[in-house]
C-alpha cells in the first residue's frame, strides 16, 4: 500500500506550468497554502476541491490521490467484511439486499490505473 499522503497534485500543477497561487484560484481556495497542504498530504481536499481538480486536470480523485484512496478503500473493505460476518445466517429481505451490495464491491486495487 502506498503512503496515504502520496498524490499527483504537484505533478499535474507543474505539467501545466501553474503556480500554487494560480491553482488555488482555479479550484476556489483562498490561498496557495491550501495547494501546498494538498501536495504535501498534510490536508485532505474537500469534496469541492477534489471535484475542481478533476474538472481542471481530467483526472478522477482516486487518480489524483491514490494514497488517500487506498487508505479509505482499506477501511471501507474492512468494515464491509465485518458487516458481512454480522449478516451470516440472516435471510430476510433487508439482509439479502445488504449482502448483495457488499459482495459486489470491487476487490482492493481494482481501480489502479497507470498515469
Amino acid at each position: 500500500m502506498t503512503n496515504s499522503s502520496f498524490n499527483y497534485v504537484r505533478t499535474f500543477r507543474k505539467r501545466h506550468a501553474l503556480s500554487k497561487f494560480e491553482l488555488a484560484f482555479l479550484i476556489g481556495q483562498r490561498s496557495d497554502s491550501a495547494v501546498h497542504w494538498f501536495e504535501r498530504g498534510d490536508r485532505k481536499p474537500t469534496l469541492e476541491a477534489a471535484l475542481a481538480l478533476q474538472i481542471l486536470f481530467s483526472q478522477v480523485p482516486h487518480q489524483l490521490f491514490p494514497g488517500l484512496y487506498e487508505a479509505v478503500e482499506e477501511r471501507v473493505m474492512r468494515r464491509a467484511a465485518q458487516m458481512l460476518r454480522d449478516l451470516e445466517g440472516r435471510r430476510d429481505r433487508k439482509s439479502e439486499a445488504k449482502r448483495e451490495l457488499l459482495e459486489r464491491l470491487p476487490q482492493p486495487g481494482a481501480n489502479d490505473i497507470e498515469l
